[in-house]
């Protein structure tokens, strides 16, 4: 089974006075309870307009992933008390554990991921938050046929506390590639840039495709397309917030 989200039909956000648009392929439950599942509670592109702020809000529970695609991003927490950069190619994992609170500042033409997963709620409010910021040096890029994987979490050194995902960069020249999938897992793909015909599809920027019992994705290129795509288990041995 392989849906398809058109830009369009994402849920489309404009915050401070139109600064920042958001469009969620994942959004929050209550916007729409189909929308999550397997460990994946909230996935949101922004891109900033204008130069903009979050004020400093709380989180908890959530293991929140930041990766910046463009332009730049300023971090404080109450823990540092310093505003700390992430460039473009960067990204950031918190742990929220029992809680903490933050502010973002998301410079004019930025663009960026963010993902919340759950990584079993009822432990993890246990925990003491934490976070570590990584620079795009941290993550080095694989070319295999012809593929350029910039593996993020996964086999990676990264730490994180929801088990058994991986999320990754995938960068794809034009021709015809045919990907192994594992039955066992969720593939959620959001096409960063470029045109594909995936499994018969044809798809442009933004579009999102959510693949589960597949066995293979065939993917034709007409132009080099970057693909961002998380990997989360089909099945999951606790209660999710979701």
């Amino acid at each position: 089974m392989i849906g398809y989200t058109k830009k369009e039909n994402q849920q489309i956000q404009y915050l401070f006075n139109n600064k920042f648009v958001e469009n969620k392929p994942v959004p929050f439950p209550q916007f729409g309870k189909k929308y999550n599942y397997s460990n994946i509670f909230y996935w949101a592109h922004l891109e900033a307009k204008e130069t903009g702020e979050f004020p400093l809000h709380p989180h908890e529970g959530f293991e929140i992933m930041t990766f910046v695609l463009e332009g730049y991003v300023e971090h404080f927490d109450t823990a540092s008390n310093v505003w700390t950069p992430i460039q473009a190619g960067g990204f950031q994992v918190i742990q929220s554990g029992s809680g903490l609170q933050h502010s973002e500042k998301i410079v004019k033409d930025s663009a960026l991921f963010q993902i919340w997963f759950d990584p079993d709620f009822s432990k993890s409010l246990q925990t003491k938050p934490d976070y570590k910021d990584y620079t795009k040096e941290a993550i080095k890029s694989q070319i295999i046929d012809g593929i350029e994987t910039y593996e993020y979490i996964g086999d990676s050194a990264v730490f994180h506390q929801t088990e058994d995902i991986r999320v990754s960069k995938e960068i794809y020249p034009v021709g015809r590639h045919s990907i192994s999938l594992d039955r066992n897992y969720i593939y959620s793909i959001y096409l960063i840039s470029g045109i594909a015909t995936i499994n018969s599809k044809v798809s442009n920027k933004d579009d999102f495709i959510v693949c589960e019992d597949e066995e293979e994705l065939s993917i034709e290129v007409k132009e080099t397309t970057e693909l961002f795509v998380l990997k989360t288990p089909k099945e999951i041995s606790y209660k999710t917030r979701i």
